[in-house]
């Protein structure tokens, strides 16, 4: 089981071993480095046909995980809605990975999960 939790969740992974102690490691925690929603941005397509009246600025796939907050560039290319999350939601679902790809972060994402993975011989 993989459970995403940033830097300040520690906790939610401990409380989840604890519960089920026979089976606490093969609980793999991703703590991503950066906010993984810079990865959305990875892919200009992506972002452009989810905000088609918007100028979006042309990143380059392998530097966005150099934006200090992705959140806010995000939302103002998405529009500045109040609810932004629901607009990050839909982009996500869209972003291919032969983009996501491109990003060093997702690769060693990519990479680590799949040396887990083989590890506890899921793969």
């Amino acid at each position: 089981m993989v459970i995403h939790h940033d830097h300040n969740e520690r906790s939610k992974v401990e409380a989840i071993r604890e519960r089920f102690p026979g089976d606490a490691h093969r609980i793999v925690p991703l703590v991503p480095v950066r906010e993984t929603e810079a990865w959305m941005l990875a892919d200009r397509e992506a972002l452009r046909e989810s905000a088609p009246t918007r100028g979006t600025a042309e990143m380059v796939p392998r530097d966005v995980q150099k934006i200090a907050d992705p959140k806010a560039v995000l939302k103002a290319a998405l529009g500045g809605r109040r609810d932004p999350e629901h607009d990050f939601a839909r982009l996500g679902q869209t972003v291919a990975l032969d983009e996501l790809g491109k990003v060093p972060a997702y690769r060693r994402r990519t990479a680590e999960l799949r040396a887990e993975m083989a590890r506890q011989w899921l793969l």
